[in-house]
């Protein structure tokens, strides 16, 4: 008796401290599949989205985004959208697609934490908003696709809130039936991850995150807040990683921090007008996006439709 109730208190012990383990270990099937959704490069039957939160202009270091120059040129996405572009110049933005292989770029301001595009396809259409935003919003029309850029505030849900309104008017004005992409980085957890987050670990991780920066609002009456990125779902916005994916992972942080605040806040949303025309996505991890970065870049498959 003394054996099995020893026995029992090991197994007990193990499955705490898996499933401890388990909400800070990587989902490892994102490398894998990360290789396999850019290894038929060439194909011209498909579109490749990728969206990435470049962290403060690849921090202002050369070799860094010469790295990404290259990385981004053998993987060759055919529209690449930016956010924290910050301190690149549109002659540097230029330089940097044309290295790469992009002919066409836009960006969006040069204070702040600017967003930028640069594609294989051109660039029509542009709309660029920066007032009534934190970081504001990009509009473009690219290969026949409504293309929409965010970076969403990043201190209180309510901002975020009301920036989403200000998505939902642009969103709105898009011809139904019309292909629509918005992505970007939101700052805000998704009401569909809500099981993975409710959990005594990950929420005291979320008010000590509240603790250590007092300006930052992400729980209501102790939960967190969906409501931004629930306002996208019920407009009709499909989350894509969650389309093709069951089993959680995080966009942030990467291995360039310690901390272990994981979360998914980075996303790729299409409107229902795209939905037959998905082919897979997923968060972008390899040896380059686990330093690149504090966030992993975001990538969407779609087989082309008619432009």
């Amino acid at each position: 008796m003394k054996k099995q109730l020893q026995s029992f208190v090991a197994l007990a012990l193990f499955l705490i401290a898996f499933n401890t383990r388990a909400q800070n270990v990587e989902n490892l099937a994102s490398y894998e599949k990360t290789k396999l959704l850019f290894a038929e490069q060439q194909d011209s039957k498909v579109f490749k989205a990728l969206s990435y939160n470049v962290l403060e202009g690849f921090r202002k270091d050369s070799t860094l985004m010469r790295s990404f120059q290259e990385w981004v040129a053998k993987r060759n996405p055919d529209v690449v959208a930016f956010q924290e572009f910050n301190g690149i110049s549109k002659a540097q933005l230029v330089e940097m697609a044309k290295v790469a292989g992009y002919s066409y770029t836009v960006l969006q301001k040069r204070a702040g934490f600017p967003l930028a595009i640069m594609s294989k396809h051109r660039i029509t259409d542009v709309v660029k908003v920066i007032d009534g935003m934190h970081h504001g919003m990009l509009y473009a029309k690219i290969a026949g696709y409504h293309f929409i850029v965010t970076h969403l505030h990043p201190k209180t849900y309510e901002e975020r809130i009301l920036e989403v309104d200000t998505l939902l008017k642009y969103i709105n004005r898009v011809p139904k039936g019309e292909p629509l992409l918005l992505m970007g980085d939101f700052n805000n957890m998704s009401p569909l991850d809500k099981a993975d987050y409710n959990n005594e670990a990950k929420m005291k991780l979320v008010v000590n995150s509240e603790k250590n920066n007092p300006e930052a609002r992400i729980t209501k009456n102790g939960e967190i807040e969906y409501t931004a990125i629930q306002k996208l779902l019920d407009a009709g916005m499909i989350d894509t990683w969650r389309k093709f994916n069951t089993v959680y992972d995080k966009s942030a942080p990467t291995k360039l921090k310690k901390h272990q605040n994981y979360t998914r806040i980075d996303y790729i949303f299409m409107n229902q007008a795209l939905a037959p025309y998905a082919i897979d996505a997923t968060i972008v991890k390899d040896q380059l996006t686990d330093t690149l970065s504090d966030h992993y870049p975001m990538l969407l498959v779609l087989k082309k439709t008619a432009q």
